[in-house]
Formats: structure tokens, C-alpha cells, sequence
């Protein structure tokens, strides 16, 4: 059997979070793990820097955190002392070089970082034999002096994760256009890129094949001009362009741009919901959910020695007053709840029939669950179409309290 080579990964966190802050690129590291491992496994992965200096939100810093834990980097803290100079790169050269020492099996020093000061310790660890793997942020931002320090050199701009294919759609009417903007600006928030025109224009014509010129504005700036005197976007200056931001739906915004545009991403999504669960009718809402987890756990309380899944499912329709056509979505529920481990439970000899002995888990943690299993479907059969964490939260609970969420399992569960 072949013998793979080890690799050591070390990651300068603050300047990792910086360039991809200045270039506007994914604070995500799955491409380099993924570019990695074809050079071999990677043994050690660590980073290093002070997030809580980081100019970001808390929440964003806690995704930064669960996203190292999810490629499996162990970090350590290096507080800021002072504002003239960082420790994590020292730090980061001395556990390096360190490692270069203790574990002579590793050949294979990868680092994350656009900080010539790195040099140095390149240098030092191919006079020692080992090779030298650099990524950095973008061709237009990572020094040839840098890239010529290292034996082989990857930019984090080309490795981050592919956008998803859209099939482009034909537009016939200023409405489609409209409908078509709006959500360009959704998407463009939900993935955190400012919404400016330079960045719509061509994501909008990524989606359809669209002509300004066709339309009696002329162009991007008319448009803007003419939906704002609506009252359906406001935009506000920058530099030579415009950030455009959407108006309250509550507000001036044409109630016939709501309905199209909420019917587009939220439909697609249950129509994906309902095919793999079988059902004719809508999956129940949140809150019938909710009471559908309730009136199992009342029922199971009432039987100690539990019941059958498939029973339980009738029993919870018929408490709950519901048609019988609305059963299959209640057996799905629940079996789903089932194979997520919420309920305490014994095999029979028809696996699609468990006994239901007692659930193990909150109300709360059986819907996120639930969320859980379906986003996970929805990405190994769908890899290719267009993800909005936003429109799953909406489609869920009617709100985007569970974005972060869906978001994580998306990406890393």
C-alpha cells in the first residue's frame, strides 16, 4: 500500500479574515482541506490569531469558530498587546518550525497567509528538505516575491467552493425584470456581498438574458431610478455606483412583485420538501409542527409500553383534528424525528414501524432535526442549484431566526 505523505497546516487567522474581508471572498477554508488532500493527509492543522480583535460581528466570529472546528483546526487565542504589531505570526513561525523538528515524517508545510514575513521561515523549511505550500488571497493581491518563496502556490479566490450552476430564464415583461432584481439583491445579502450595481448587473445576467436597452429606461441606473420613484428599492450613493437595498414589503413596494418574488425560491424549495417526503399537500407549518410534537409526546405518556410509528401518526392526526390526507406528512415527520435519534425506540420486523417508546430530545431540537435532515437531502441531490440559507429559514419557521443554522448544516454537516 502506497504510503501517503503528511502535511502540516497552519493558518494566520487574522490575515486570513483580512484579505478575504478586503477582496470580499468566503472566510471558509473547505477548498484548501479539499486542494490538500490531494497532496497527501493532512496530519496537523492549526491556526492562529486573536478573534476577538477581529472587525466582525459576534456572530460572525462564532461561525469563524464553528467553521475551524468543522475542518477539524485546532486554534489558539494570541491577544493584540498593543496596536503596532501581532504575535500570531511568530507564533505561528516558531510551532512550524517546531513541528519541522519533532515530526521529521512530515514533508509538507501548507500556510495560509498574504504576509511576506512568512519569507523567512519558507526559506528555512525547504534549507531543511521540506516542501513549501502558500495560499494566499488573489493573483491581483499576492506579491510574485511571496508566491516565488514558496514550491507550490494556491490562491484562495480559485479554491473556494463553485457558485451553483443557475439555469438562465427568459424575462418578457418589466415585472419579470423587477421580480428578477429583488432577488439578486436577497441573494447577494444572504451570501454577505454588498449589494452595489457593479455586482448586481452581472449576477442579474447570470440568471436571464437580459438587455437594459430593451426596456424603456435604457439602463441599470434608469431602472434603479424608475423603481425607487415607486418606492420598491431606495439606493444610496457610492463612488461611482450604487448600493441598492429593498423596501419594507409593508411599504410602497407593488403587492404583485411580493407574491412573485416570495413564489420563486420558497416554491422551488417546497416542491423539493414535498418530493421527498411524498406529499401531495404542503409540509405543516411551524406551528402545527410544533403541536404535532406535543400531541405525540402526550400520547406516548398515555402508553408506556409505546406504539407504533404508524399508529402514533394516526392518533396524532385524529387528536389534532387534521384530514386524513394530511397523515403521510405526520408519519414523515415523525419517522424523520425517528431516524435523528429523537425518540427512545425498539426495532420490529418492519423497519418503516418502530416502536415509539418516548422522545429524548426538546421540541425545539426536533425541529432543528428536522431542518437538519432535509437541508442535507436537499444538498446531496440538488448540488447544483441555488442555495438561500434566508429562503429555507422563511420556508421553515416564517422568519430567518434559523439562517445560521441552515446555513452551517448546509455547508459543513
Amino acid at each position: 500500500m502506497e504510503q501517503k505523505e503528511r502535511i502540516a497546516l497552519f493558518i494566520d487567522l487574522d490575515n486570513l479574515v483580512g484579505f478575504c474581508l478586503d477582496d470580499g471572498l468566503p472566510i471558509d477554508i473547505k477548498g484548501e482541506i479539499k486542494k490538500l488532500e490531494e497532496h497527501g493527509r493532512i496530519s496537523i492543522r492549526r491556526s492562529f490569531g486573536d478573534i476577538v480583535k477581529l472587525p466582525m460581528a459576534f456572530d460572525k466570529k462564532q461561525e469563524l469558530r464553528q467553521m475551524l472546528q468543522a475542518n477539524l483546526v485546532q486554534h489558539e487565542d494570541i491577544p493584540h498587546y498593543n496596536n503596532y504589531k501581532n504575535t500570531a505570526d511568530i507564533r505561528l513561525a516558531i510551532d512550524a518550525l517546531s513541528t519541522a523538528y519533532t515530526h521529521p515524517d512530515i514533508n509538507y508545510f501548507a500556510v495560509i497567509a498574504n504576509d511576506r514575513d512568512f519569507m523567512p521561515l519558507f526559506a528555512k523549511l525547504k534549507e531543511i528538505g521540506k516542501t513549501v505550500i502558500g495560499i494566499g488571497s488573489t493573483s491581483d493581491s499576492v506579491g510574485e516575491l511571496y508566491k516565488s518563496a514558496c514550491d507550490i502556490f494556491y490562491y484562495h479566490d480559485e479554491l473556494g467552493q463553485q457558485k451553483p450552476k443557475i439555469e438562465k430564464r427568459s424575462v418578457s415583461s418589466e415585472q419579470d425584470v423587477i421580480n428578477l432584481l429583488l432577488e439578486t439583491v436577497e441573494y447577494l445579502e444572504s451570501e454577505e456581498k454588498k449589494p452595489l450595481g457593479a455586482t448586481i448587473v452581472p449576477e442579474m445576467k447570470a440568471r436571464a438574458d437580459l438587455d437594459f436597452k430593451n426596456y424603456s429606461y435604457g439602463s441599470f441606473r434608469g431602472f434603479c431610478e424608475m423603481l425607487e420613484g415607486r418606492g420598491i428599492i431606495s439606493t444610496v450613493p457610492q463612488g461611482g455606483d450604487v448600493i441598492v437595498s429593498i423596501v419594507d414589503q409593508s411599504g410602497a413596494l407593488d403587492t404583485g412583485a411580493v407574491a412573485l418574488r416570495a413564489s420563486g425560491l420558497l416554491n422551488d424549495y417546497m416542491e423539493f420538501v414535498k418530493s421527498v417526503f411524498k406529499l401531495r399537500a404542503d409540509l405543516p407549518d411551524h406551528e402545527q409542527r410544533l403541536e404535532i410534537y406535543q400531541k405525540a409526546d402526550e400520547l406516548l405518556a398515555e402508553n408506556p409500553d409505546g406504539v407504533s410509528l404508524k399508529e402514533l401518526s394516526k392518533d396524532v392526526t385524529a387528536a389534532l383534528g387534521l384530514e386524513n390526507g394530511e397523515q403521510t406528512a405526520v408519519y414523515k415527520i415523525i419517522y424523520t424525528l425517528y431516524r435523528s435519534e429523537c425518540f427512545l425506540a425498539e426495532r420490529t420486523e418492519d423497519s418503516y414501524n418502530p416502536q415509539i417508546l418516548h422522545s429524548i430530545v426538546s421540541h425545539e431540537d426536533m425541529e432543528k432535526n428536522l431542518i437538519k435532515r432535509l437541508i442535507i437531502l436537499f444538498r446531496k441531490h440538488n448540488p447544483e442549484r441555488e442555495f438561500n440559507a434566508h429562503k429555507w429559514s422563511e420556508m421553515f419557521v416564517g422568519n430567518t431566526s434559523f439562517s445560521r443554522l441552515i446555513k452551517f448544516v448546509y455547508n459543513y454537516e
